[in-house]
């Protein structure tokens, strides 16, 4: 299964010129978007002379998916690789059904050598239990997102990913077209459960986008995939006030979230549950899936109340640093024994009563 470096080197020199720029910008613009996101060790010393900590360390084996049966996807190898680099992460592995040149040709730009032809679940086995990994990330089918909810807790894993979402904040001042567009980015995913909602609080321009999106609809190649995805969930909100609208977008936490408003940068603020916020007209959603530099890996399934995007700090560990001297233990000790003894541990108490 392991493809060598001479095939992946072959197989990533049949890419276009043009399409080889784009992918090394998006590399930079990745890179530099995730250096900001560093965490470095750090330690104090105490009243008493003890000395606490931080110790911030990388991974060091991670395990990468990057779906590929259907097509390919260089922007997931670029979104999951370049903030484990960034950590320090040392040991890359990846496995993707297929190897296609663009893939290839990311592999080459971020030195990674261990890919293996292999996807699905058995991919995410193999990950765990054969190529020996601390953690797996990476997107992949309803049969790996379930594998990586399986091996939890022999590995780390990023999240369980559900399908793809995006909601617009719209007011009246906003292009319905390019509205509906954004909408049908998300919808074309093609699982048939993809949620593209608008909220507006104009019943004119809810009526101008439903038109526009059914004129877009009819008029694409994949009809038929985005017709179950809008059936399944999609949906034009119209709210009484735009603060309304906010509330609804804050109840849904989307994956993506475009604002498209003449007081944007207001509604901005008072938005508490997105994975990602994309302010402006010429914000589209696409643009972040690819090439701005903030990673596309989001939550989804209104796991944006509590999850974050993908980044840096997905691949360190943090362990804690504790230096007591005999004078911080004697003026704590009683303290710490007391507490002991209120738990009931006796012998956590007799350890500190010990050396005192």
């Amino acid at each position: 299964m392991k493809i060598s470096d001479a095939e992946i080197k072959k197989t990533a020199s049949k890419i276009s010129p043009k399409l080889k720029a784009a992918l090394k910008q998006a590399i930079e613009n990745v890179k530099v978007f995730h250096q900001k996101q560093v965490e470095k060790s750090w330690s104090f010393k105490g009243k008493n002379g003890e000395v606490l900590g931080q110790k911030i360390r990388p991974l060091k084996r991670v395990g990468l998916y990057v779906p590929g049966g259907a097509g390919a996807y260089p922007s997931t190898l670029i979104m999951n690789a370049v903030p484990a680099i960034v950590a320090g992460v040392k040991e890359l592995v990846v496995v993707s059904p297929g190897l296609h040149s663009a893939v290839a040709f990311v592999l080459r730009e971020l030195g990674i050598k261990e890919f293996y032809h292999i996807g699905g679940a058995q991919a995410v086995g193999f990950l765990t239990y054969v190529a020996g990994v601390d953690k797996i990330v990476g997107p992949g089918n309803v049969f790996a997102a379930f594998a990586k909810k399986e091996v939890f807790g022999t590995v780390d894993i990023d999240m369980i990913a559900g399908p793809s979402e995006i909601a617009v904040l719209a007011d009246s001042t906003a292009n319905p077209e390019w509205v509906a567009a954004d909408m049908l980015s998300q919808a074309e995913h093609g699982s048939g459960f993809e949620a593209s909602v608008c909220v507006t609080d104009s019943m004119l321009f809810a009526k101008k986008l439903a038109v526009c999106v059914d004129r877009q609809v009819k008029a694409s190649p994949k009809r038929e995939i985005l017709e179950k995805s809008l059936a399944a969930y999609g949906r034009i909100f119209v709210a009484k006030s735009m603060k309304a609208g906010v509330d609804i977008v804050n109840r849904l936490a989307p994956e993506h979230l475009e604002i498209v408003a003449k007081n944007q940068d207001e509604l901005e603020k008072l938005v508490e549950n997105a994975g990602a916020i994309f302010i402006g007209p010429y914000s589209s959603e696409p643009v972040g899936d690819y090439f701005a530099g903030p990673n596309h890996v989001l939550p989804t399934n209104g796991t944006a109340r509590f999850a974050s995007p993908l980044g840096v700090y997905d691949f360190i560990k943090r362990t804690s640093i504790i230096k007591y001297n005999r004078g911080a233990l004697l003026k704590n000790g009683e303290n710490i024994a007391e507490m002991a003894n209120s738990e009931g541990f006796y012998h956590h108490m007799r350890a500190i009563i010990i050396r005192m």
